[in-house]
């Protein structure tokens, strides 16, 4: 069974959305990816682009809350919602970490 045969079954019976990030080796540097909620960020090191999405994740939740109404009237990101309340739940950034499926790679 591959990861992306669990987090299907998953998300089937848990009914958690599960977020996938890449993190992708780009010479020198590392760009982390967030393909379900197109959040793209950049650093020195695998680790700092990983907690860096995660904070980017959180952060863009708490903005998509506020302004939820412009949100859900834009065609790019009112797909969002069901990936934004699941991390709106997250009491801290661990359980953030907890509905995210890494993987790694190369540009």
């Amino acid at each position: 069974m591959s990861i992306n045969d669990l987090s299907e079954i998953l998300e089937e019976k848990v009914g958690i959305p599960i977020l996938t990030v890449f993190i992708l080796k780009d010479e020198e540097r590392y760009m982390a990816k967030c393909i379900e909620l197109d959040l793209v960020t950049e650093m020195d090191t695998p680790e700092e682009a990983l907690r860096a999405i995660v904070e980017m994740i959180k952060e863009y939740a708490e903005d998509y809350k506020k302004r939820e109404e412009l949100f859900m009237k834009s065609s790019n990101r009112a797909h969002h919602k069901p990936y934004i309340e699941e991390v709106l739940k997250c009491k801290d950034l661990w359980e953030i970490y907890r509905l995210i499926k890494v993987q790694y790679g190369y540009i």
